[in-house]
């Protein structure tokens, strides 16, 4: 009898608990049914409030009797005028204004090719011709003593007269077209450092590391002749007192910079016998 009763507690038990696992279940897929309902409930009132379908497309209205449809927006577009075109015009008249001037004038260029430089010579040849003057072109040669050693003035003044040079204007001392001083200023010589000039007074206190030598063109007479003068005095002053002589650019002078010197007289001539 208590064996019997005691299997009808095991099988109680789990039809209890079988029943409890279908309960479970049963809740759980109503709960699940209940929420998508809702959920699509949602959606579809919200749809049916917006007026639109799942593509963004709202419903065509029907209009009411006696309703008129609204006129559709008028597409504006921007007027198509010649006014709009002026500016446009007006930049492009200027630009042709402005090469036509570049045109008139003659161009430049600062290349370093010899042709580009001949170019701007010859284009520039014809207005500088007759408008212009011949300019004037220096020649310098500077005599230069080496570190820590000077020229004294007491010992330069006699070497100077006897080269012929005489102190004169701007207090500086030139060499005329007369060795004894009268005619025309061949070439001149100064202080190479400040202040550039001669005190005659105060020779005899006079320190200096360099001296200048420089002609003007055109000026009297021949001026290669003018020139090889200035070159000899500059040599001779180089030798006397254990200097060096220097070109226009402060460089030693050598053969080939003293050509480059009678080019640039003979130029300058041929240039003026172009301008006549």
């Amino acid at each position: 009898m208590a064996e019997e009763f005691r299997y009808a507690l095991i099988v109680a038990g789990v039809l209890g608990m079988a029943a409890l696992v279908i309960h479970g279940l049963w809740s759980n897929r109503k709960q699940n049914h209940e929420a998508k309902s809702r959920f699509f409930d949602e959606e579809k009132h919200s749809d049916v409030a917006e007026g639109f379908d799942e593509f963004g497309v709202g419903k065509k209205r029907k209009l009411a009797p006696g309703e008129k449809p609204q006129p559709k927006p008028e597409i504006v577009r921007a007027p198509r005028s010649d006014r709009l075109r002026e500016p446009v015009k007006k930049i492009r008249r200027q630009e042709a204004e402005l090469s036509a001037a570049e045109r008139s004038e003659p161009s430049m260029s600062f290349s370093a090719g010899a042709d580009d430089e001949q170019q701007v010579a010859y284009q520039a040849d014809e207005q500088v011709q007759q408008a212009e003057p011949v300019a004037n072109e220096v020649l310098i040669l500077y005599v230069l003593m080496p570190e820590g050693q000077d020229i004294n003035g007491a010992m330069l003044l006699p070497s100077l007269l006897t080269l012929g040079f005489k102190y004169g204007e701007m207090n500086i001392f030139h060499r005329h077209q007369d060795s004894a001083g009268s005619g025309e200023v061949l070439f001149s010589l100064a202080n190479m450092f400040n202040p550039g000039t001669f005190d005659l007074e105060e020779m005899d206190k006079l320190q200096t590391r360099g001296l200048s030598l420089f002609m003007t063109l055109p000026g009297p007479g021949e001026a290669l002749q003018n020139f090889n003068l200035m070159h000899n005095a500059a040599k001779k002053l180089a030798e006397e007192f254990g200097g060096q002589v220097l070109d226009g650019q402060r460089s030693m002078l050598t053969v080939q910079t003293v050509r480059h010197y009678v080019e640039r007289i003979r130029e300058f001539q041929r240039q003026q016998l172009l301008r006549g």
